[in-house]
């Protein structure tokens, strides 16, 4: 009897595409070796988990069609071992040519967003210049040529530092890098063990900590499963002295070797200890707030059963959304956008990336959080105020853990006792008042600038009481100029109706019922009230701005007005 003909071959299963394509090209030296040998590698990736990461990337992605974003990556890493147990390399339907399904994004280079903003707080944080909860200015900056916004386009004056993080504010880690050096964390970048900054460092300059860069996924991955990695093996020897804890993340089966030229598996191992234990777990647990102006609400769609730290990034143009989550078993890293570069609305981190790492952490075993440090630490008195190191004026003290060795750390420079009369109603100073006659109260004074935006996020804050009218005063404590800055270089466009458009000044004074005499050049233009805003359109060159108040005190500002942008 006949046997029947078989039936057509099933296709191969197709788990994990761009995976088989990244080992081609890692060991393309022993695929030239052995053109006519067959080469069978184990990696690391966990099946069950490859086939649920895979459908999830794939749901999110039909979702995310209806807005013209066609692709998105996504991979786990397992902390302890560094290993690779998903790879999602980009959304696979080779029939499907619109979405350029081949290419492997995890292995492209990316402008990463807000992603590295971590990196530099654990800089500060280890080099003692930077507590936690410190102030640092959220006030309009202007460096250079170099403009910085926040994604909301306010200002809060003065924000902690966890908070500027979990927050990821643009103005203050621009004035964090201002204080640490983009060339020093340029340098920090390249020995975590990112490849892709192939300019030197004034080529990205200020830029760098907002994306002015390329990162490769991959890599980033590799460097916050290593932070995690690292801060478990300084609480635990075993740990430590099983694998070196800084490492690119691993996909060949440790018990393969696979040896090419005398050459085994790549898997970068990086000897440096960049950041210490305290200044790791104080990172940590900022990324573990994480929440964005205005999409406080998102949150809530993000309940987990367990505690995650996580950093989203959305890159210049709408062109890149990540999300990147790490507990002390896992990191997820995810990335959303369109590999031909174009940008999107609503192509942000949070709305694109966010909800796919959280639904790959749901697929993942829990994990308690990460204990406190072990060692190497100390307690210091700090500011509830300010955040820094306490002051002899500072009336409201907490304890803080740090390093161990604090070095550089800055004594609080907003709170000190001021001077009132007898009744305690008015400032007075020695030229008003006999020292026997003063009372003495701490305050907590911010910089007029800063103050000015401060005030309007924080009703709290106690205003200083006025100074007695037989008071001589020091202009540059009760007057300043919020905008613009001194020097500044101002381009004005056109309206859309075509007119020229007109530069807003803003000024701040410390009495709120001041009255303001604004100058240009000398000449008198204006007088404002309570609300110290003028719309001003001086023509093209140098100006002087001054401004006055009934006191006699003033403050001037100078600035060029520009034909045309620079």
């Amino acid at each position: 009897k006949l046997e029947p003909l078989p039936g057509e071959p099933k296709p191969l299963p197709q788990l994990a595409p761009h995976l088989l394509d990244r080992f081609k090209r890692d060991f393309i030296s022993l695929t030239k070796e052995n053109t006519n040998q067959t080469t069978s590698i184990q990696t690391t990736i966990d099946g069950s988990l490859q086939k649920l990461v895979n459908n999830i990337v794939w749901q999110h992605a039909q979702q995310l069609r209806g807005n013209q974003i066609k692709n998105a990556a996504a991979m786990v890493v397992e902390i302890e071992s560094g290993n690779v147990l998903a790879y999602v390399g980009n959304v696979y339907n080779p029939q499907d040519s619109a979405i350029e399904s081949h290419v492997d994004v995890l292995a492209s280079a990316r402008s990463p967003g807000s992603t590295l903003k971590p990196l530099l707080y654990a800089s500060l944080l280890t080099e003692g210049s930077l507590l936690p909860r410190q102030l640092v200015a959220d006030i309009p900056t202007q460096i250079g040529g170099y403009t910085p916004q926040n994604f909301d386009l306010g200002y809060d004056g003065a924000v902690p530092a966890n908070r500027a993080l979990s927050r990821s504010l643009n103005i203050p880690a621009v004035k964090l890098l201002q204080q640490y050096k983009y060339q020093r964390f340029y340098d920090v970048l390249k020995q975590c063990g990112l490849t892709t900054l192939t300019r030197p460092a004034d080529f990205y300059g200020m830029s760098l900590i907002l994306g002015g860069c390329e990162v490769n996924p991959y890599e980033l991955a590799g460097v916050y499963s290593s932070m995690a990695r690292t801060y478990l093996g300084m609480n635990n020897e075993k740990l430590k002295m099983k694998n070196e804890l800084w490492r690119m993340p691993n996909y060949i089966n440790p018990k393969q070797q696979i040896i090419s030229n005398n050459q085994k598996t790549p898997n970068t191992k990086l000897q440096t200890m960049l950041f210490d234990n305290v200044s790791l777990y104080h990172t940590f647990n900022a990324m573990n707030e994480v929440m964005r102006p205005g999409e406080e609400g998102l949150w809530n769609l993000f309940s987990s059963a367990q505690r995650i730290a996580w950093k989203t990034g959305t890159s210049f143009g709408f062109r890149d959304g990540w999300a990147v989550g790490f507990t002390p078993k896992y990191c997820v890293l995810v990335w959303v956008g369109n590999t031909t570069g174009e940008g999107r609305p609503e192509l942000t981190g949070i709305n694109t990336a966010a909800p796919i790492m959280f639904d790959i952490f749901r697929l993942l075993p829990t994990s308690e959080w990460f204990a406190e440090p072990k060692s190497d630490f100390t307690y210091i008195p700090v500011c509830r105020y300010s955040g820094c190191k306490a002051g002899n004026d500072c009336a409201l003290i907490d304890k803080m853990m740090v390093s161990e060795n604090p070095k550089n750390s800055v004594v609080c420079p907003y709170c000190r006792k001021i001077n009132l009369d007898k009744t305690g109603t008015y400032r007075v100073n020695e030229s008003c008042e006999s020292p026997s006659d003063m009372q003495h109260q701490s305050y907590f004074i911010l910089p007029p600038t800063i103050e000015y935006y401060y005030r309007q996020k924080h009703p709290e804050y106690k205003n200083l009481p006025e100074y007695k009218q037989s008071c001589v005063l020091d202009a540059a404590r009760v007057l300043d100029i919020v905008y613009p800055d001194e020097d500044a270089k101002i381009y004005v466009p056109k309206e859309v109706t075509g007119e020229k458009g007109r530069t807003v000044f803003t000024a701040t004074h410390r009495n709120s019922n001041a009255k303001l005499f604004w100058h240009l050049d000398d000449v008198f233009i204006a007088t404002t009230q309570n609300f110290h805003q003028l719309a001003l359109n001086p023509p093209a060159g140098k100006h002087i701005i001054t401004v006055v108040d009934e006191q006699g005190n003033s403050t001037s500002r100078n600035f060029e007005i520009l034909e045309k942008e620079k």
